[in-house]
């Protein structure tokens, strides 16, 4: 993310928590962005720190939510959140940690999908998302649907997170551009919603399958626009 790299480049950034790190996957942004900060990554996910780990073996990281975080005030620079503000329990406690433990004068960054101003490809992955994030609900996993720009803007406001700077990032990729692709996709639909087999949502939402393999087929698959913040704690 070029525009990152620009801003920070002459911020002094030693120490990063990353939050909801999942399988590791902004680390890569974050290692190339602050080449010499020591990097501590959390998530409450067993399977995907096993992964992580693999990935990552100089990283230290833990199981951990965002709305508890065992970590001292003050203790880092930055704290990143990537992908993950949607699937926190409780949103306005998470960012409060997340100020907790970033220094005075330290950083927060924000890297959210967004449902809003998409073009038709993006819309594609939004209908993807959104149909597995439905189903998690169901299923007692809090999996919210993408909020709009607006929203997520609002969020750090009443968090009294100052905003210094933020930007949309777009990959012009198509996800699905061959068959297996769009079936490997699809697979994992189907897996999905087999988890709600025997609701009535079932039958309900089995339709929504063919119409995404329609819509990618004419569409693409781009995936959904994203928005880039940092916020400066005072």
């Amino acid at each position: 993310m070029e525009p990152l790299t620009l801003f920070f480049k002459d911020i002094k950034i030693e120490n990063i928590l990353d939050i909801g790190t999942g399988s590791g996957d902004f680390i890569h942004t974050l290692k190339e962005t602050f080449t010499d900060a020591k990097i501590t990554a959390v998530d409450p996910d067993k399977d995907s720190l096993a992964t992580a780990r693999t990935r990552f073996p100089d990283i230290g990281f833990s199981e951990m939510v965002a709305e508890n975080l065992q970590f001292n005030d003050n203790s880092f620079d930055l704290v990143s959140i990537s992908m993950a503000l949607h699937h926190l329990n409780k949103i306005r406690k998470g960012l409060t940690e997340m100020k907790r433990v970033v220094k005075p004068g330290g950083w927060i960054i924000i890297n959210e999908l967004i449902s809003d101003n998409l073009n038709p490809a993006q819309e594609v992955h939004k209908m993807y998302h959104h149909f597995k994030s439905r189903i998690d609900r169901m299923t007692g996993i809090c999996h919210r649907e993408t909020f709009t720009k607006a929203a997520i803007l609002q969020m750090l406001k009443t968090a009294a997170i100052p905003v210094q700077f933020f930007f949309e990032y777009n990959q012009k990729i198509n996800l699905t551009e061959s068959d297996e692709e769009l079936e490997q996709r699809v697979k994992k639909m189907e897996e999905a919603l087999e988890r709600i087999k025997g609701r009535k949502e079932y039958d309900l939402m089995k339709p929504e399958i063919d119409t995404f393999k329609e819509k990618a087929r004419v569409h693409g698959f781009q995936p959904a626009t994203k928005l880039v913040i940092a916020g400066r704690i005072k």
